[in-house]
């Protein structure tokens, strides 16, 4: 039987100490931020590191990085991970839910989220990346008709660009996503020198979200 509930309490610098050994081991190195770069971030209050833990044992069993932007209402999560031997209790789906019920900034609009695309060979990264677009689907979450790029040292990295709407949200107009986009490209990735032609790269090709979204990523 899985868990049903999770509390979710804001970190500190000290927590991020904590967290970064286990968050280098979570994510591709390429989707990594270096902890000075994170350590910065939070210091300007609108990125932050969530903490899950299990009400009852009080054990920490993942967390969150989001970022809350300054006009829109809505959130970008960074990253999302639950602890290896926390994994398949519902504590991942129940952090999420949390997630969409963010009220710190006003938020009432959805949740963006980069998910890696899959890779093309069979094999136990590509289940792993495949489970993890399910598990988003599963929630709610719409992919974008976006050909987004995680701006990274190397260069774009092609990712999936996805959307939790609240309820009341049925169109995401482009004018939206190309402002969270060139917010987070901004705020997060100011470590990235070359980040403004990587933006400049898919800019132009965004499109409105969600009301036909389903139709274009067949």
């Amino acid at each position: 039987m899985g868990v049903t509930e999770i509390e979710i309490v804001e970190g500190t610098i000290h927590d991020l100490k904590k967290v970064y050994q286990r968050f280098t081991a979570d994510f591709a190195s390429e989707e990594l931020k270096g902890y000075e770069h994170l350590k910065l971030l939070m210091s300007k209050t609108r990125y932050k590191l969530l903490l899950a833990k299990d009400p009852i044992t009080n054990e920490e069993v993942g967390y969150a990085f989001i970022y809350e932007f300054d006009r829109l209402q809505s959130i970008w999560l960074d990253y999302m991970a639950i602890d290896d031997q926390f994994r398949g209790s519902g504590y991942g789906a129940l952090l999420f839910k949390k997630l969409t019920k963010w009220k710190q900034n006003g938020f009432s609009g959805g949740i963006f989220i980069e998910v890696e695309m899959p890779e093309e060979k069979e094999g136990f990264t590509r289940e792993n990346q495949l489970r993890r677009i399910r598990f988003y689907e599963r929630l709610g979450a719409k992919r974008l008709p976006i050909p987004y790029q995680l701006p990274t040292k190397d260069g774009g990295l092609p990712m999936y660009l996805y959307f939790w709407p609240s309820p009341d949200v049925e169109k995401l107009p482009k004018e939206q996503i190309q402002e969270a986009i060139s917010e987070v490209f901004h705020y997060i990735h100011s470590d990235i020198k070359h980040k403004d032609y990587i933006l400049m790269e898919f800019y132009t090709l965004i499109e409105d979200g969600l009301l036909y979204l389903d139709r274009l990523r067949k």
